[in-house]
């Protein structure tokens, strides 16, 4: 290394030479200045004076600025402050990063091997690979990071893909000097696992802002990535207030929101936030508190118009509604359970009608979800016992029988990110029919929740037989694959809409093997009259009774709408349905339900639906048979299915829900049926009564 004095003698000879040098002489002005101040902080180095030794070249390189300087002055300023930084001052980073720099203003730039150190070296090396690599560009403006803060960062990203999220985020946050681009996402990838998504978002743009001064194109894109998927994970709250409340002022975790961005969407880490509303409605206090709880990318809206949450999420669940007791789980729930929770009951159901069809029903159902994780298991079993003596068969003197049928479902949900993807499958088995099915599920959140379409596939592969005779002996197969889709959108804070449409190919033989048509001449089958005795059928009918023969395919499609409201203490849900097959059969169903909150524990709501359908191309009330020389030709398909001829129903009820206590609930539904039958034998119409029985058990 040179001694001071041979450092000042350099000096002299370095700045005569610049003084003769054509080239410099036609230069910036102050490239004689920058490398003076090389060779002076040089000396200030040797002499261990090394903070006085970057302040001038510091200096310098700030006055070698522009066309002060030519390109290669400023790159001897900047690889001699990589000198002082690495070899003096042991900053690693930083000599790299003044290595890049010098690189960048002159390719052909080499430090001088005197004041190299085997680490200096091997860091210029990467240095000048670096910027080969990453080409020509801007220059950065900040330092990056140190071997030590690399190493944390390293154990950092291996807490990180263990789900380790929260050591993760401890790891980060105890790196010294860790304001650095490749620091922020890792600390921001922690978060966004852990479920802090707007500490997340904060800390990704500070990975864009390092990225971006470190010239880093990898950590920028990643971070830039990061973000566009934290602003769609991102819930919102949109807290709408009564307009006859005055003086309001809005608390979310007891943070003040502004009146007027409370209507706006108010970004929220998912989990749980609690609202609160105060005011005046008139001359009295008014007060409105809830707590919802959302999932990533959920936008709820809570209209503060009682004492519990009224948003969306209640009508999303609503909508998917089958039974009133599902309605009343939706609004209890505030749309369905959040955290883990624990769902079962048993529900007692029973049907009975003027045709003598007796039916008792026992389920046991049962499900645990997780909506915040994002997991949903459930599963059912029923038990049918069903009594049986229709007109038609008794007509045929089958005896009166007695059924019981065992069916059992399961069924998963998992969210992979947007997208919510789930499998179910059932056994039913009774005495003459065994039923499989199989299916699979996918839909989506978007537009901020506000449209969330849905498509599902199921298989259905059954066996019919006859009863008291074994499958061997006699059997039919049944395969049927069915598609549905669909899609609900929210309109406003209070009313949703779906839409849906499905398509079911059947193939099989689904012909009863227990029931015999009567068959007639040409000249009696016009004169069977509606509803006629089996008494009289039997008077005029003809010697052959062939079993039924029904077509071995069957395409079935229907449309559905749905529309559903909520109010501020009740809720309206209206459904129609459309459906055509392929056998020509044409229906219409609607469906009407209200629920009105006479209390917090007490809900009730009538129930009405009509339905309406014509017949199967190959219906007839009276089939004719005619005798040949051969025997009898008979009607190629006959039907004495009742359900495949015209009719109409109309169906009356309501149903009642009591909240015994935060986790057991009792809902009894009742319904009259009217069921009159438009062209058929031994049948004018059909009265019943529907029961239904719940007794609900929910833990949180």
């Amino acid at each position: 290394m040179r001694r001071p004095r041979e450092l000042k003698r350099f000096v002299a000879v370095l700045a005569a030479a610049l003084a003769l040098s054509p080239a410099l002489a036609a230069a910036g002005d102050k490239d004689t200045d920058a490398l003076v101040a090389v060779a002076e902080s040089l000396n200030d180095f040797v002499e261990g004076k090394n903070e006085g030794a970057l302040k001038k070249l510091e200096d310098a390189l700030k006055a070698c600025g522009g066309a002060a300087c030519e390109g290669s002055s400023r790159a001897q300023l900047l690889v001699t402050i990589g000198i002082v930084q690495g070899a003096g001052l042991k900053d690693l980073g930083k000599a790299r990063l003044s290595f890049e720099n010098a690189v960048r203003e002159d390719p052909k730039v080499a430090p001088d091997r005197q004041f190299m150190t085997k680490d200096l070296n091997k860091i210029f090396a990467e240095a000048r690979a670096n910027v080969k690599k990453a080409g020509s560009g801007p220059t950065p403006t900040k330092a990056g990071p140190t071997k030590p803060q690399l190493d944390a960062l390293a154990a950092a990203q291996s807490q990180l893909a263990q789900k380790n999220w929260s050591d993760c985020m401890g790891t980060i946050a105890a790196m010294a000097e860790s304001e650095f681009a490749s620091a922020k996402l890792v600390l921001a990838q922690c978060e966004d696992t852990g479920g802090l998504i707007l500490e997340a978002s904060g800390d990704a743009k500070l990975a864009q802002k390092y990225a971006e001064e470190e010239i880093n194109g990898d950590v920028k894109k990643k971070a830039d990535e990061l973000l566009t998927r934290l602003g769609n994970d991102t819930p919102t709250i949109v807290v709408v207030v009564p307009k006859t409340i005055d003086n309001v002022e809005i608390k979310i975790d007891g943070v003040v929101v502004p009146r007027d961005k409370a209507d706006k969407p108010i970004p929220h880490n998912p989990g749980k936030a609690t609202i609160e509303v105060g005011g005046k409605k008139g001359p009295y206090p008014y007060t409105f508190k809830s707590t919802e709880s959302f999932d990533r990318g959920e936008r709820i809206t809570v209209n503060a118009t009682d004492d519990k949450s009224n948003n969306s999420a209640v009508l999303q669940c609503i909508l998917n509604a089958r039974t009133p007791s599902d309605v009343n789980t939706c609004i209890e729930t505030g749309g369905k359970g959040r955290g883990l929770t624990i769902r079962g009951g048993l529900e007692v159901a029973s049907y009975n009608d003027t045709s003598e069809v007796d039916v008792f029903s026992p389920t046991l159902f049962l499900s645990a979800e997780n909506p915040t994780a994002g997991w949903r298991v459930g599963g059912s079993y029923t038990v049918d016992v069903v009594s049986n003596a229709s007109p038609d068969i008794v007509a045929t003197a089958t005896r009166r029988f007695d059924e019981v049928r065992n069916a059992g479902t399961l069924s998963a949900e998992v969210k992979v990110g947007p997208a919510r993807v789930g499998l179910d499958g059932g056994v039913s088995i009774e005495p003459d029919y065994f039923a499989r099915t199989v299916g699979a599920s996918v839909s989506a959140d978007l537009v901020n929740k506000q449209v969330t379409p849905t498509l599902s596939y199921h298989l259905s592969f059954d066996t019919l037989g006859r009863g008291h005779t074994p499958y061997d002996v006699f059997s039919r197969s049944i395969l049927t694959h069915t598609i549905d889709a669909g899609a609900s959108i929210v309109q406003s804070p209070t009313t949703l809409v779906v839409i849906g449409a499905t398509a079911e190919l059947e193939m099989g033989d689904t012909s009863k093997p227990y029931r015999h048509i009567p068959m007639f001449s040409d000249v009696i089958a016009p004169q069977i009259p509606r509803g006629a005795t089996p008494a009289l059928v039997g008077s005029v009918r003809l010697a052959p009774a062939p079993f039924e023969q029904l077509p071995d395919n069957r395409q079935r499609f229907a449309l559905l709408g749905r529309w559903a409201h909520r109010f501020e203490a009740s809720t309206l849900r209206a459904d129609e349905r459309v459906y055509i097959d392929s056998w020509g059969l044409k229906a219409s169903t609607t469906d009407l339900r209200y629920l009105l909150d006479l209390s917090k524990s007490v809900r009730v709501g009538p129930h009405a639906r009509f339905n309406i359908q014509g017949p199967v191309d190959f219906w007839q009330r009276a089939y004719v048979a005619t005798e040949t020389s051969d025997g009898w030709t008979l009607p190629k398909y006959r039907a004495g299915d009742r359900e495949l001829g015209p009719l109409f129903g109309v169906t009356v009820g309501g149903g009642a829900h009591l909240a015994l206590s935060d986790i057991f609930a009792i809902n009894v539904q009742i319904d009259g049926v009217y069921t009159q039958f438009l062209d058929h034998i031994y049948v004018f119409d059909r009265w019943g009564l529907f029961t239904a029985t719940t007794l609900e058990i929910g833990v949180e």
